[in-house]
């Protein structure tokens, strides 16, 4: 028996529904259609047509951010170090003293400063509480997958560093760990399918296939198979997997896996319509 493991970067999979614009409700049929996809794919282009075990999907290893910097934004001490990042940063203090000067053109310049320190802190303390408040529903939101779904196993591996002056998130962590527990878990399947985009994967994949070990990318693809007549580019993530399986937009909504919503954030995969 053939067993296929899949690892998903979480991140990676919320930036592909979100750049086609599509939503996920019932993820055990979500991952059957993809692990399908895939046997299939796999089947054609190794066993071409040969006598070739049944594949069993043994598990889903999904990662996904479990945790961020934390600051207490209540803390005196807190706020004196980011009004000291603040006073050192005069590009950004200069912004906000713009706003401040527009809002109250009649005060003197040191209060104007100290106002404008004022409304940066009081943004970022909103930033960072509205970004507390989406990792808790993102919590949640996973705990509910994996009760309700088979085979699935949450990883709260990826960490967010916060910037709380300039409100950026950096994720950390997660890419690794997939890429550590790919290599570490080599003995518990024979194809390892991932969910992607990170080419720091490479020599994890590299590594596994020297253990004799088949390694595919799954890519989505806005549109159907007939609108892509040509192979398409290849990402270095691409090159280095054994095959690609191809998963259209057009047929996770007419399988019902998907839905159609309407967006209203950036993009966070790149340019083109396809992302891996």
């Amino acid at each position: 028996m053939l067993r296929f493991v899949t690892f998903v970067d979480g991140s990676n999979l919320d930036g592909v529904l979100k750049h086609l614009n599509l939503r996920v409700d019932d993820y055990g049929a979500f991952y059957r259609h993809v692990f399908e996809q895939s046997v299939d794919y796999w089947g054609r282009t190794f066993a071409k047509g040969a006598t070739w075990p049944t594949a069993q999907h043994s598990r889903i290893y999904w990662y996904v951010v479990g945790k961020m910097d934390e600051w207490d934004l209540n803390d005196p001490k807190a706020e004196a170090r980011l009004k000291t990042r603040f006073e050192m940063n005069p590009r950004l203090r200069d912004a906000y003293l713009e706003g401040a000067s527009r809002r109250s053109p009649d005060l003197p310049l040191d209060r104007r400063i100290e106002e404008a320190w004022n409304l940066c802190f009081h943004e970022t303390r909103e930033w960072y509480e509205g970004k507390r408040r989406a990792l808790e529903r993102k919590k949640r939101f996973y705990h509910g997958v994996q009760a309700a779904t088979d085979f699935v196993e949450i990883r709260q591996e990826g960490h967010w560093k916060v910037d709380l002056l300039h409100h950026t998130v950096n994720e950390k962590g997660l890419d690794t760990s997939l890429a550590v527990d790919m290599v570490a878990l080599q003995d518990t399947y024979d194809i390892a399918l991932l969910i992607s985009g990170d080419a720091d994967g490479i020599p994890g994949i590299n590594y596994v296939k020297s253990r004799s070990k088949h390694v595919g990318v799954a890519e989505f693809r806005r549109g159907s198979p007939t609108d892509f007549p040509t192979k398409g580019t290849s990402s270095r993530l691409k090159i280095a997997a054994d095959f690609v399986v191809q998963l259209y937009e057009s047929e996770l909504l007419r399988r019902n896996l998907a839905y159609r919503v309407e967006s209203d954030f950036s993009t966070q995969v790149g340019p083109n319509d396809t992302a891996y």
